[in-house]
């Protein structure tokens, strides 16, 4: 049997016991800064608040110095290291070249995915600012798997698609993606720069896309261009 409790008896608060601070916090920001460089590693500044309030909104002068440790000071590989971290912007690749003496090269490199979404609004500029710049020093417009015209062609940007294309991004990469994200959106103005400007050839998966959404204007555009229905798009329809 259950014991029963004294209708007397009050029973005991339970405590809550406070967490500890944590240590770091604790430091002074010259040696809390200088443990973030060497320690080389980019999830510090994200433990708690206050390490992100001391450490991720820090100045570039300490971005640079993480960084130059981080690739053990090879200047050849600063910029690409510098480009995985959101913090990455056109100022900072200034400082970067200051650092090395020279513009650095960014030959074949990625260019980060983020640059090219549609949101933020407020950095959109700034962004559009460094895509330019990291394909004038190279950058690739195509990887990876020719998201940025994808991406690019998705969000109706005709004036990306053509820098892109300037700097020798393929329109037709991933089976023509960028011309079928076009014509999903029925977008005519950047359907006929994709065939009449860079001579794209519609397929039959294009013209699939036309049946399902019934654009049949866009049908009849991609067939006047080259496009021949096959079985599978004859079954759709």
């Amino acid at each position: 049997m259950s014991k029963r409790k004294h209708s007397g008896s009050k029973e005991q608060p339970t405590i809550k016991k406070q967490k500890r601070p944590c240590g770091l916090t604790l430091l002074p920001y010259e040696l809390l800064s200088t443990i973030f460089i060497l320690s080389s590693n980019p999830a510090l500044p994200v433990v708690c608040r206050a390490l992100y309030q001391r450490l991720y909104c820090c100045h570039d002068t300490l971005k640079i110095a993480f960084l130059l440790h981080r690739t053990q000071y090879n200047v050849e590989k600063l910029l690409e290291e510098a480009s995985r971290f959101r913090f990455f912007n056109g100022a900072l690749v200034r400082q970067l070249d200051q650092v090395a003496q020279q513009p650095l090269n960014f030959h074949d490199k990625k260019i980060p995915s983020r640059l090219f979404l549609e949101e933020p609004a407020a950095t959109l500029k700034e962004r559009e600012e460094l895509i330019l710049m990291l394909l004038e020093r190279g950058g690739s417009p195509n990887r990876p798997k020719g998201y940025p015209i994808f991406k690019s062609a998705l969000l109706g940007r005709l004036d990306r698609v053509k820098l892109l294309v300037s700097f020798g991004a393929d329109p037709t990469a991933q089976n023509n993606m960028a011309l079928r994200a076009c014509v999903a959106r029925n977008n005519r103005e950047m359907v006929d720069y994709f065939l009449d400007e860079l001579k794209v050839r519609p397929d039959s998966e294009t013209l699939k896309v036309c049946v399902q959404k019934n654009l049949w204007d866009m049908f009849q555009l991609l067939v006047d261009h080259g496009a021949v229905p096959d079985l599978s798009t004859i079954a759709v329809s």
